[in-house]
């Protein structure tokens, strides 16, 4: 069992929101902003935080803005309980965070033909670990989620920390893997061009990222923290260039295994209205399959960049 502790800026003196949002602290699990309003309640290790203090349904602050921020930094998802947000105030609440991204499937809107293609017999439910976007040249940087229909038991999310897993790797593999190119496509995705209430545009746009390969340094190093990441290891992450399917499938099939232990995962349990944020440049992510038939929709947003 993880126990909280006081959270620690990731890399002093290279941000100047970091060390404002934990001057104080009340115990040994909550680290307290100068406001006293602001709160990190730690979940695990590396990875994972709920914030407190912060409503996401009103204009925030720059203090505010810069304290989520960092958070994110340091943990690399975090959490608001209970924010209960319309679409147009996660969209808000977005923006402050950087530029908002359409996902390619979802062009003007939610993908109109998930019943036909549950019919069909193709896999809707996002329950492999993936990074949302590696599919794209410039994937997004981070993702907000939030439930308007929750089931009543399961459908928890879990989130591994791609940071900390390339540290728990011995030096010969961290050797063999920097510098490796991996090959992302969205093939599995190409049915969803086919269904009967898929306009021309949203069609070609899948057709046209579903087909295209796009490289990914297999090692990245964080553009906020410096630090290195096992980028996208797993979801849409297809071989390594430059090596035989032998090989690359060997490779990626132990990083696969290791990303994903437990000590590098934590698990979010939803309540009504929460919301998450994540950076997927340090997280895979996955949905736990486990609430049979009953309904659970999301509301999503994709940020393209920090804003300055």
């Amino acid at each position: 069992m993880y126990y909280l502790r006081r959270i620690k800026p990731a890399v002093p003196g290279t941000s100047p929101v970091q060390g404002r949002a934990h001057e104080k602290e009340t115990d040994m699990n909550v680290s307290v902003s100068p406001s006293k309003a602001l709160k990190i309640e730690q979940l695990h290790p590396s990875i994972g935080a709920v914030l407190g203090g912060v409503d996401a349904k009103r204009p925030l602050d720059q203090a505010t803005v810069d304290f989520v921020r960092q958070a994110l930094l340091d943990y690399k998802v975090v959490f608001l309980r209970g924010q209960h947000l319309s679409v147009e105030q996660q969209n808000r609440f977005g923006q402050y965070f950087g530029d908002l991204l359409d996902h390619p499937i979802n062009i003007g809107g939610t993908y109109p033909d998930i019943d036909w293609l549950e019919a069909q017999g193709h896999r809707t439910r996002a329950e492999n670990w993936h990074s949302d976007l590696a599919f794209l040249e410039t994937p997004a940087l981070g993702t907000i989620l939030s439930l308007t229909e929750q089931p009543p038991v399961g459908g928890d999310t879990l989130f591994a920390d791609l940071e900390a897993a390339y540290n728990g790797l011995s030096q010969p593999v961290r050797d063999l893997v920097d510098g490796l190119t991996v090959l992302h496509d969205a093939e599995n995705f190409s049915d969803w061009a086919w269904g009967p209430n898929v306009d021309a545009t949203r069609r070609a746009a899948i057709l046209n990222f579903s087909a295209r390969k796009v490289e990914h340094p297999l090692v990245k190093l964080h553009p906020e923290t410096g630090r290195k990441t096992l980028f996208a290891a797993r979801g849409f992450a297809r071989k390594i260039k430059g090596l035989s399917d032998e090989e690359s499938d060997g490779i990626l099939s132990l990083l696969a295994a290791h990303v994903t232990k437990a000590e590098y995962v934590v698990r979010f349990k939803w309540q009504p209205g929460d919301i998450a944020f994540w950076d997927n440049r340090a997280t895979l992510h996955r949905l736990s399959n486990d609430y049979g038939d009953a309904p659970r929709k999301l509301q999503r947003i994709l940020i393209s960049q920090f804003g300055t």
